[in-house]
């Protein structure tokens, strides 16, 4: 297989604090959650919880109120809730009005670039300011936008500089706009969000409160912390700061099998690290085997896992069998009324293409996606994943929508009567796991031992599962050679070893499969090199487990007919894959050729 040529993708660099922010940001941070007012934190804490919670509901049912007959009924408890959360005379009774609720949905909802959505408020709205816009954006989304006030500022006075740099990222992340107000609020936002990732706090909740409260402090403490540098992170200050040491990607994937098992949940050894690693290749995921393994359930556990809110960026879309044109995902235009009428997925991709969401990771899983052909309701969605623009027509209109990179389609299936095959256009775009056991875990006097979830903020799991993925294939061998030079040649060796084999019983494979299986390799080593699939294992043991994943998941799918024609090939496989120790693809051919012998036919799906 020929090699591709090289490649470089520039990724502008974030807004940094000061040593002084930083230091006063700690320091704040840890006397608010960790000192005297421990006790005060506790209490705020758990009212403004069920504020939120409370608020993520009301969001929701105001999203899906119908857009064309919005009434002031419908942002009523999100008004009620901004009045609990903090008072404000701008948000007022007087706002209870059919117009102002259909200019907050706009605001909350439009389809403009926030940077519009926002001018356009403070345009139309009498009386309300750009601090009672970003007090409502806030509640309805408190994890994405932060809320500023002028208190609220006072610990983190940004400089010259920062204020350059975070008109230029805010231009870059929410979009442009002539209106002064809009691009004041939006650049603080920029620096908001910078202390909220610094002090590795949840969501801008926590960052509220802590920069609320800092102008209480003692000033014996702002004393002590005055003029101190980065040492204060180092050997501690008033609050004794431990350091935080930077989270990793092998961090991340032992909090997420440890979240998948404080859940209830034990999937057999490296499913959680494989499909993990199967999305960092590719965002589209098949999950095939018996019913009741768990396989919705994971979708679940890795969006709540890496966001944290899976109520706004996880949707589970139950496949229907009259699923025949891609409209139930994209919706239709209604030529008697001349409007789209939009879905839940058009919905969830229109949030994540907003500028200000790409670091935010969504995710979908189509259930029992075989009871309708995915060909026909999923063709669209295919063919944009392999354009460069991922851009996908709405039908009937000129308009089009993209599909983002922060965007994760799985889709589970039960293997039964009554379902569809999959087409190579399918198989050839995702990685195909199979379930087909389960572990129900040890137990001890009866229960379950406790399960300790590692410490990483939310952010850092977002950070880390977004970040660091190989999109070339040149980025794949250069990671790949970083680890060590032998792991590329030991690829394309295997790889045309087996394609010699598959060509010869006419199942060809192109450069889709061997570009998204070095990928994958190359995800299962971190930049430093260090294995990721065998996590502390060799790593020679770790690129043979993710090249034999690999071969059971993008290649053997792919094979099928009857025992006649394929039994020497069959055995031609199994017998490659045990010349090269490759135990789980000869274990799979193996049980395709009992059931070939049995049935007749040779299957993939068992």
């Amino acid at each position: 297989m020929a090699k591709p040529t090289r490649s470089a993708v520039a990724v502008p660099p974030p807004l940094s604090l000061s040593p002084e922010q930083r230091n006063a940001l700690l320091s704040a941070t840890a006397w608010w959650q960790e000192g005297e007012r421990r006790l005060d934190y506790l209490g705020e804490r758990a009212a403004y919880r069920s504020i939120l919670e409370q608020a993520a509901r009301a969001r929701d049912r105001f999203h899906a109120a119908n857009v064309s007959a919005i009434v002031a009924a419908d942002a009523l408890p999100l008004l009620r809730l901004a009045r609990a959360f903090a008072p404000n005379v701008a948000v007022n009774r007087d706002r209870e009005t059919d117009a102002f609720a259909r200019d907050l949905y706009a605001l909350l909802f439009g389809d403009a670039s926030l940077a519009e959505r926002l001018a356009d408020f403070l345009r139309t709205v009498r009386g309300v300011g750009a601090l009672t816009a970003s007090q409502l954006l806030f509640l309805a989304n408190p994890d994405r936008y932060p809320f500023v006030t002028r208190e609220a500022t006072r610990l983190l006075t940004p400089s010259r500089e920062q204020k350059s740099a975070a008109r230029t990222l805010a231009r870059e992340r929410y979009g442009e706009t002539d209106d002064a107000q809009a691009a004041a609020l939006l650049a603080h936002f920029v620096i908001l969000d910078a202390a909220r990732t610094e002090a590795h706090l949840p969501d801008f909740a926590d960052l509220d409160a802590v920069l609320r409260h800092a102008r209480e402090m003692p000033k014996t403490s702002a004393r002590k912390k005055r003029g101190k540098t980065d040492a204060v992170r180092e050997t501690g200050g008033a609050y004794d700061i431990p350091p935080t040491p930077e989270a990793t990607e092998a961090d991340l994937l032992r909090y997420l099998e440890a979240f998948a098992t404080s859940q209830g949940l034990t999937y057999p050894l490296f499913a959680v690290r494989n499909y993990y690693l199967c999305h960092k290749t590719k965002p589209f995921v098949i999950l095939a085997g018996l019913s009741g393994t768990g396989k919705t359930r994971l979708t679940e556990l890795l969006a709540e896992g890496i966001s944290g809110d899976p109520r706004a960026r996880y949707r589970l879309l139950p496949v229907r069998p009259d699923w025949s044109d891609p409209s139930p995902l994209l919706g239709y235009h209604n030529a008697l009324t001349g409007n789209y009428i939009g879905t839940p997925f058009l919905d969830l991709l229109k949030d994540a293409g907003r500028a200000e969401n790409r670091d935010r990771a969504y995710f979908v899983n189509l259930d029992e996606m075989n009871l309708a052909r995915a060909e026909h309701y999923l063709a669209d969605v295919l063919s944009a994943m392999e354009t460069r623009t991922r851009e996908i027509p709405l039908a009937g209109t000129f308009d089009a929508v993209t599909l983002p990179r922060n965007v994760f389609l799985s889709g589970t299936v039960n293997t039964e009567e009554g379902t569809h095959p999959f087409g190579l256009k399918v198989l050839d775009r995702a990685n195909v796991i199979e379930f087909g056991e389960v572990h129900f875990g040890k137990s001890v006097g009866g229960k379950k031992p406790p399960v300790s979830l590692p410490e990483i903020a939310t952010g850092d799991r977002e950070r880390l599962f977004l970040g660091g993925r190989v999109d070339t294939v040149a980025d794949a061998e250069d990671r790949l050679a970083h680890a060590s030079p032998r792991y590329v040649e030991r690829f394309y060796t295997c790889l045309s070893g087996l394609s010699d084999l598959l060509i010869a019983g006419n199942f060809a494979f192109g450069y889709r499969v061997r570009d998204e299986s070095l990928r994958y390799l190359a995800h299962a080593f971190a930049p430093d090199g260090a294995p990721l699939l065998l996590d502390g294992g060799a790593g020679h043991d770790n690129c043979d487990a993710a090249l034999d994943f690999q071969w059971v998941q993008k290649v053997l799918p792919r094979i099928g007919g009857t025992q006649e024609r394929l039994a020497k090939l069959l055995q031609s496989l199994t017998d490659w894959a045990d010349a090269n120790d490759f135990t789980r693809t000869g274990a799979k051919l193996r049980r395709m050729t009992r059931r070939a012998d049995d049935d007749g036919i040779v299957s993939f799906w068992d």
